[in-house]
């Protein structure tokens, strides 16, 4: 039976992927910092192929510790949500951005460094990373350059761990429990207002992204891409489209 591990899957993007594989079939890890969310999260995916792992990627000796118990993985996922580094630039905390640079970039890289005696010549690595990594969008250069270092990084390691495959998924806006605590008026107008700017005419359901990261992950063809599932938002936003 294949293994899957998802570093960050107790919710979102990461939880509809583990549910989709869990289904198919396969053994699948899912990780969370919070125990008691992690059990939920198991709890919810309701088979015996699902396991869950307390680790946090702050943690670099807790992530050492978790892979060296382990003894195979053929699918590596990272797919964890980052520390927030967004807003204007002139009054971007470097603090803020420090945090999510070790939580995203060195932290899903410290990931993969650490998985690899586990990974053989079959295996596959995805990252998740966002769009606004490729769409330009003002407010956004913090998440710009942490998504944007793991583009570069995918390429490189690619090349460097081949015949292992690494990818990357990039997503755009999507329908998750991270937009919960935002008062619902709010977030209706985000969703519409974005949905109103993209040519799908539509903001991301988890499903969608998981659909895009299984295709990578299996497809024994696909290496070093960079897979845009944003409903078009790297062709840059604009005015609110008119049919």
């Amino acid at each position: 039976m294949k293994h899957a591990f998802l570093a960050g899957a107790t919710k979102g993007i990461g939880f509809a992927l583990a549910k989709q594989l869990v289904d198919t079939g396969m053994h699948v890890t899912i990780t969370g910092r919070d125990a008691a969310t992690l059990k939920a999260a198991v709890d919810r995916l309701d088979s015996p192929q699902a396991s869950g792992l307390v680790l946090d990627l702050h943690d670099h000796g807790q992530v050492r510790k978790t892979f060296a118990s382990l003894e195979r993985i053929d699918h590596l996922v990272l797919c964890g949500s980052s520390d927030v580094a967004w807003g204007p630039f002139e009054s971007l905390s470097m603090e803020g951005l420090e945090k999510a640079l070790r939580m995203k970039l060195v932290g899903y890289l410290h990931a993969v460094q650490s998985a690899l005696p586990l990974l053989d010549e079959h295996s596959s690595i995805t990252f998740v990373g966002g769009t606004a990594s490729r769409a330009a969008m003002p407010g956004t250069v913090g998440l710009a350059a942490v998504n944007g270092g793991l583009e570069a990084a995918t390429r490189t390691l690619a090349r460097e761990l081949a015949p292992r495959r690494v990818n990357l998924v990039s997503p755009g806006l999507t329908a998750t429990e991270a937009y919960a605590a935002m008062p619902e008026q709010a977030r209706t107008e985000l969703f519409e207002g974005a949905a109103a700017r993209l040519p799908v005419g539509k903001v991301g359901a988890p499903e969608e992204i998981a659909d895009a990261i299984r295709f990578v992950m299996l497809n024994g063809f696909t290496t070093g891409s960079i897979v845009d599932v944003d409903g078009g938002a790297h062709l840059g936003y604009g005015a609110p489209l008119v049919n």
